[in-house]
């Protein structure tokens, strides 16, 4: 029977923590075949709060809250309630492709009104985070907070229906007002106005974020590969540089992780050519590692730890221990050592594996079928944070700031 996540009743925590899981798994990048994952997600919010790996465009976190606060004639159940909601969203999908031009980062481009994962749960987290979003449930239990007040008889409304006072109860009073032409204009542009409240957002909420340093510094478009790049590591304060160096290293090491791991897998299939493939960009992992040789010596890994058990108080003895263990295998990469040959080394990791995987564990010799249905190839991307999704709001905020023009939809 193919695995399931189900829930019922979980609290808001655990149920975007679950969503988180699953986003995980569509993007190849994330992968985490190893249980690297609480170090790089502690990094991740740590950083850059309010993200996630599948959030596209800044201007979600104001369609949510508009399309979800505009009950002018609710219906009389939740299921009808979310049932519009759905609606709305799928109506907001077609208004952005209608526009005729080439916008970048629309939810449900392909599968539209099919969507299975609308916006308002791609986003829903984020807008708690940042404070846009101030009733602390679920999207299910807002629904029905919008329908019952708080001590569960229903609320006053007004003559067309919308419950008094749900919009500032349920979301920051600062919020700007949706556009009239909203689902004829849609455009994933920010005006200035909303600009400038999604950075008083962010800024006010995680003062001390690299978020907050870069969407308060950027002057320009940024298009940096990695929150390390020189360009981006100008904007923040000394005690950030030094987390983000910290990321930084942590990154460059366990990048070699995944790569060994699929060799091995390869070399399990007798697929030469990928072996081969894998080789290469092993040798790619172990350049850079001897390019910072100098630096990963006098790497404090005590403050690195600090820093990690500070941003993910729960981290797991296991999780730190193999970390511990890999850092040590990256650093004799960088002295020159294919480690990926060391037989110790492909030992670890076959236990790591079983540890998190049980019976599920493709280097088990007898789980042929594991083997045949992985879809790896010779490339591991390096840990970025959410680096990627981060710059991209960044870039909508600030180029809204720099708009001047008329407020569109």
């Amino acid at each position: 029977m193919p695995s399931a996540f189900s829930w019922l009743d979980f609290a808001e925590s655990d149920r975007q923590r679950a969503m988180q899981v699953i986003d995980l798994f569509r993007e190849k990048s994330t992968v985490d075949e190893l249980g690297f994952a609480p170090i790089r997600d502690g990094f991740a919010d740590y950083l850059f709060p309010g993200t996630s790996t599948i959030q596209t465009r800044a201007r979600y976190f104001l369609f949510v809250p508009w399309l979800a606060s505009a009950f002018k004639q609710g219906p009389q159940s939740v299921e009808e309630l979310a049932a519009k909601l759905r609606r709305r969203e799928a109506r907001l999908i077609q208004s952005l492709l209608n526009r005729g031009e080439e916008q970048g980062g629309i939810i449900g481009r392909e599968a539209q009104g099919k969507l299975k994962r609308m916006p308002s749960s791609v986003y829903w987290r984020g807008l708690y985070q940042w404070g846009i979003r101030l009733f602390p449930g679920s999207i299910d239990q807002y629904l029905k907070r919008v329908l019952r007040g708080e001590n569960g008889r229903r609320v006053a409304r007004t003559d067309d229906g919308e419950p008094v006072g749900a919009v500032a109860r349920h979301w920051h009073p600062g919020l700007p007002a949706a556009p009239d032409d909203l689902f004829e204009r849609a455009s994933l542009d920010l005006t200035k106005i909303e600009a400038e409240f999604l950075r008083e957002r962010i800024c006010a909420s995680y003062p001390e974020s690299m978020l907050a340093y870069v969407v308060n510094r950027s002057t320009g478009a940024l298009n940096a590969r990695f929150a390390w790049a020189e360009e981006v590591r100008a904007m923040l304060p000394s005690a950030l540089k030094e987390v983000v160096e910290h990321a930084r290293l942590f990154s460059l090491c366990a990048w070699g992780g995944p790569l060994t791991y699929a060799r091995m897998i390869a070399v399990m299939k007798g697929n030469a050519e990928l072996v081969a493939a894998i080789d290469d960009s092993l040798a790619s992992w172990q350049a850079e590692l001897e390019d910072d040789a100098e630096v990963l010596t006098r790497w404090d890994l005590d403050a690195f730890w600090a820093h990690v058990h500070t941003m993910n108080p729960r981290l797991s003895p296991g999780t730190r221990d193999f970390a511990e263990r890999w850092i040590k295998t990256a650093l004799r990469a960088a002295e020159g050592q294919r480690v990926w040959n060391d037989a110790a080394v492909s030992e670890a990791i076959k236990k790591r594996e079983l540890q998190l995987k049980g019976g599920r564990a493709r280097l088990r010799p007898e789980n042929q079928r594991g083997r045949d249905r992985w879809q790896g190839d010779a490339e591991a991307f390096r840990m970025d944070y959410r680096w990627r999704p981060a710059q991209i709001i960044v870039n909508d905020i600030v180029r809204g700031l720099q708009n001047d023009g008329d407020a569109r939809a």
